[in-house]
């Protein structure tokens, strides 16, 4: 009996997108290992820089998703498109 009246309906929480991705929910998102991800990003071929949490490293959810839709590029190269399109950068901010 799904209409029940004295059946209380659950209220389901809203569905939040992280702003900020541990390595784990980063290799989620990309498909890539834990550990290949970091290689890369040692390697400079990870675009995104991380951001100090704490004792974290956490990267910012709308920084990937601009990277991926940019092609994926060498940290050097996204560093610059990341300013020209707003996305912050720990040693050149722009916000």
């Amino acid at each position: 009996m799904e209409n029940d009246p004295n059946k209380k309906k659950r209220k389901v929480p809203p569905r939040v997108t992280p702003l900020l991705l541990n390595i784990k929910a980063m290799a989620v998102a990309l498909s890539p290992s834990p550990a290949t991800l970091y290689r890369m990003s040692s390697a400079g071929e990870l675009g995104p820089m991380p951001i100090k949490f704490g004792k974290r490293r956490l990267w910012r959810y709308e920084e990937l998703a601009a990277w991926v839709r940019a092609g994926c590029p060498r940290r050097e190269l996204w560093v610059k498109m990341a300013q020209e399109q707003g996305f912050g950068h720990q040693f050149g901010r722009k916000f």
